[in-house]
C-alpha cells in the first residue's frame, strides 16, 4: 500500500478480514460498528505505519485492542450465541448434517480459550505465519506455535467428546 492510497482502497483490502475477525468475537448487533471503528483507526494511523506490506497484521492488532476495549465498556455483553452462527446456505439436499457439524464446531470452539481461538483463526483460517500472529497478539513465535498445538489438541478432544481433556489455558 502506498502512503497516498485512498480510503476506498484501504477499506477493500482490510474490511473482509477485519469483519471476519470481529464477527466471531463480538455480539452480532455490534459487529458492523466495531469493524467501522477499527477501519477508521487503521486509516488514521496509516501514514505512521512503517511497513506497508504488514497492513493486515497491523490492522488485526488494532482490532484485537478494539475488541478488548469493547468488552471493557460492555462488561455484560453476551458472547455470541449458537443462534448467531452463520447458517449453511439452503440447497436441495438435506442440510441437517451440515448444520449439526457447524453447531458442534461452534460448541467446541466456545470451550477453547480466546487466545486459542485467535491462533486458530489467524493461522489456519486467515493463513498468517506464526511470526505475523505473534506480532498481532503480542507474543513470541514459539508461544504461537505452542498455543496452536494446544488449541488443535484441545479442539480435537472436545469435538470427539472428551471436553474435560480440552486444551484451555
Amino acid at each position: 500500500m502506498e502512503g497516498d492510497s485512498s480510503f476506498d482502497e484501504t477499506y477493500e483490502v482490510i474490511f473482509p478480514l477485519i469483519y471476519r475477525f470481529v464477527s466471531i468475537r463480538i455480539p452480532k448487533p455490534d459487529v458492523e460498528d466495531v469493524s467501522a471503528e477499527i477501519i477508521v483507526k487503521v486509516w488514521r494511523g496509516l501514514p505512521d505505519i512503517e511497513k506497508k506490506n504488514a497492513l493486515k497484521a497491523w490492522a488485526l492488532k488494532i482490532a484485537t485492542h478494539q475488541i478488548v476495549d469493547y468488552y471493557r465498556t460492555h462488561k455484560h455483553a453476551p458472547a455470541m450465541t449458537l443462534e448467531e452462527l452463520p447458517k449453511p446456505l439452503p440447497q436441495e439436499s438435506d442440510q441437517s448434517e451440515t448444520w449439526a457439524t457447524l453447531l458442534s464446531v461452534g460448541e467446541a470452539l466456545a470451550k477453547l480459550s480466546p487466545q486459542q481461538v485467535n491462533v486458530i483463526q489467524l493461522r489456519l483460517i486467515e493463513g498468517f505465519s506464526a511470526g505475523e500472529v505473534a506480532e498481532i497478539i503480542g507474543t513470541t513465535q514459539q508461544a504461537v506455535d505452542s498455543l496452536l498445538y494446544r488449541a488443535k489438541k484441545g479442539f480435537r478432544k472436545i469435538y470427539q467428546g472428551n471436553p474435560d481433556k480440552g486444551g484451555r489455558g
